[in-house]
């Protein structure tokens, strides 16, 4: 009796011992579901405002604050199927071109002024890096008017035979235009590409499309890019167009916005007239009893940086002539200062009205002055009179037009 008791007791202990010996068995580990950004994006046209089932998608990194053309607190990412805008909270180090799997239980959708965002993701708990440098991402050939769809929103996207409508900086709002539709490129002042040139011709440019009450596309960078081309209807595009309605009679041309007008000898200056309604500039000698009358008249700075075939072509008139004349220059190192005869300047040749010894003749075209030497800079264009106390001749010029061909 007493051994069996003994036994009992024996059995007892060692259960108790292999019981507390045990190790704890992990739970089990939640299924986690794959899901592609098409499907993400589908849950929110299905009204569901936030996720609460385990689910993940991976894609592609494509924009990030790097650069600073997004806020510091966003990010893009794309798959095969679709695209999306993340929103982070914390310290944003997502990795643009890297390869990323994001957990999404708990991660809530918002939109803003038309872009559709996903946030706020931790990518301290949410975020595994699969890869750092995966095979690089290709942007999808599209049209402006794909873009304008509204089907690509937050794609990596490549736009073909499109130009900058105007010249400028990347900086702020600019126009691309495949000369049928237009879409605007914004660039943030804080990127660190704002300030450089847009590029002048015709071709493809990539980046990711975005929204902002309307389409938008965001630029990666200023070197994805190729638009050296010949740019597509120029035609009658103009740079500068004056026909001095507004000047008034005898107010000095500097009235007008960004036109100049500077005497070189004597004090006289190009002035405003007006006869039977119609009004234009002109300088003269007459009555100034100086020896010698030289003014110059220059118009605001004309961009040419996209011009292909660009032309001046203005009208002039000349009134009792005896002998002052006019002259036409032009000049690309002009720096804005008061004696711009210090410059230097490239006289060129033009159509002259008749010389009219008694009254004034009528006004007639220069004719179309070729400028396509100058185009790919910034130009000045002057008139200068030269007359004085015995040449005395009024010169009048009206219809001022820089266009292409």
């Amino acid at each position: 009796m007493i051994n069996h008791i003994l036994k009992l007791c024996i059995a007892a202990s060692l259960i108790i011992v292999s019981s507390c010996s045990r190790e704890p068995v992990p739970p089990p580990e939640p299924n986690i579901d794959y899901i592609t950004i098409e499907q993400l994006r589908a849950m929110h046209e299905q009204g569901i405002a936030t996720i609460d089932t385990n689910i993940y998608i991976q894609g592609i990194i494509t924009i990030t604050p790097e650069l600073g053309n997004i806020p510091a607190f966003v990010a893009y990412i794309q798959d095969s199927t679709a695209g999306i805008c993340l929103t982070v909270t914390g310290n944003n180090t997502f990795s643009r071109d890297s390869e990323v799997k994001i957990l999404c239980r708990g991660v809530t959708f918002t939109e803003y002024n038309g872009l559709l965002q996903f946030g706020d993701i931790s990518i301290a708990d949410q975020v595994t890096v699969v890869s750092l440098t995966p095979a690089a991402p290709q942007p999808e050939t599209v049209t402006i008017a794909e873009v304008l769809s509204g089907g690509y929103q937050a794609r990596y996207v490549r736009i073909e035979n499109v130009q900058f409508a105007e010249p400028g900086t990347y900086s702020g709002e600019n126009i691309l235009t495949d000369c049928s539709d237009e879409l605007e490129v914004y660039t943030r002042s804080d990127a660190n590409f704002s300030s450089e040139s847009l590029p002048a011709g015709n071709g493809f440019i990539t980046g990711v499309v975005s929204e902002f009450n309307g389409r938008q596309l965001l630029l990666r960078d200023e070197t994805e890019n190729g638009m050296t081309g010949d740019r597509c209807g120029s035609a009658g595009m103009v740079y500068l167009t004056q026909d001095f309605a507004t000047l008034v009679k005898d107010a000095d041309v500097s009235t007008l916005a960004g036109w100049k007008t500077y005497p070189q000898a004597g004090t006289k200056t190009w002035y405003g007239n007006e006869v039977s309604s119609r009004r234009w500039v002109q300088a003269t000698a007459y009555y100034s009893g100086q020896a010698s009358v030289i003014t110059w008249m220059i118009a605001p700075v004309i961009d040419l940086t996209m011009a292909t075939e660009p032309y001046l072509e203005f009208e002039s008139a000349d009134g009792y002539d005896n002998g002052a004349t006019l002259k036409l220059f032009v000049s690309t190192g002009y720096d804005g200062s008061s004696t711009p005869w210090n410059s230097e300047w490239t006289e060129k040749s033009f159509s002259l009205p008749p010389s009219t010894v008694s009254g004034y003749s009528q006004f007639v075209s220069s004719g179309k002055i070729d400028l396509s030497e100058y185009k790919g800079s910034q130009v000045w264009i002057a008139w200068v009179y030269d007359g004085g106390t015995n040449r005395t001749t009024t010169w009048e010029v009206d219809n001022v037009l820089v266009a292409e061909k």
